[in-house]
């Protein structure tokens, strides 16, 4: 079977949230183009649940990322696989090792970014792309272009009730634990949304358990609270920022999220390129960049707010 019309397939795409939400473009785009194909996906075991709900794979093959030797089992059910196709949307010195094996041992066409693939797209200095454009510059070697992306199936009804009626700012504070140099101060966070709820908007919460600290000071601050902490897994959030008027965040994975929705995003985030690449391919982002978190003051933040007309009662 040609890899060009493959029976076939393999994707790998592991990471952190965000990697995931970047990638998800590229990956309808490869279910368009080859929807008569077996797609199979490795994954790490926590993103089994999300990746299910796009009902385009047939089977789930995990990597937990625990170590090298502990690949040796995947990369034999990679090779038994019979794959026409391995596409990687990792591009990291693991899933290159499972390619340096792959290479030898199957005759699987790999595409990639690491040295051990057939079809190699050289990725340039960080900064120049949005890492879902670099995944498309990968992907046309492929033949395979940007489709129409439709997702409408992280749609969820299970936390209609509790935003039925009410005008909504989804406000996400938290970053990962690698990330608190992204972070704006929790207690600028609780200042801004006590001003939007004195102007009658209910503020949503989405995040983990690990971002308590940056919870807190809303939470004691603010009475109109909507609080899916430690309760909003992707469909959650999804479903919370398209019906909501406003989402301001962090440069963090759940935010990324929320953005799917193409609700206006206002972005407190980091100033660097490869800030401005990650956050450029959203539709409707507006950008408040710092050199240091610490320097954004709550004044700019509403007056951003007010200057894009992003809230009808904030003026």
């Amino acid at each position: 079977m040609s890899p060009l019309n493959p029976k076939k397939i393999l994707l790998i795409k592991h990471g952190s949230l965000g990697d995931i939400v970047f990638a998800l473009e590229p990956i309808l785009s490869i279910h368009n183009k080859y929807n008569n194909s077996v797609i199979d996906l490795v994954t790490e075991e926590k993103f089994i649940p999300f990746f299910k709900k796009i009902k385009m794979f047939d089977q789930f093959l995990i990597d937990n990322r625990e170590g090298f030797f502990s690949s040796f089992s995947l990369i034999r059910k990679i090779i038994n696989g019979k794959y026409d196709l391995i596409i990687d949307l990792q591009n990291s010195k693991r899933t290159n090792f499972y390619h340096f094996f792959t290479k030898i041992f199957s005759r699987s066409r790999i595409n990639g970014s690491r040295s051990f693939v057939h079809d190699r797209y050289v990725i340039p200095v960080q900064g120049k792309e949005s890492p879902t454009q670099g995944l498309y510059n990968q992907l046309k070697l492929l033949g395979i272009d940007k489709s129409n992306t439709d997702f409408s199936w992280l749609l969820s009804d299970e936390e209609n009730q509790s935003i039925e009626n009410k005008q909504i700012v989804l406000v996400i504070p938290g970053v990962s634990k690698s990330g608190r140099a992204k972070q704006w101060s929790p207690s600028k966070y609780q200042q801004l949304c006590s001003i939007l709820e004195s102007k009658g908007y209910y503020i949503c919460l989405v995040g983990t358990k690990h971002d308590a600290p940056s919870f807190q000071p809303i939470l004691n601050g603010c009475k109109n609270i909507i609080n899916l902490i430690d309760k909003s897994p992707p469909e959650i959030i999804y479903t919370v920022a398209s019906k909501s008027k406003l989402i301001i965040s962090n440069d963090t994975g759940p935010g990324h999220i929320a953005a799917l929705s193409k609700i206006n995003t206002l972005w407190l985030a980091l100033n660097n390129n490869v800030t401005k690449a990650n956050l450029s391919f959203h539709q409707n982002s507006y950008l408040l960049l710092k050199d240091n978190m610490e320097d954004l003051s709550v004044k700019e933040v509403e007056d951003c707010i007010i200057k894009n007309k992003l809230l009808d009662k904030v003026e």
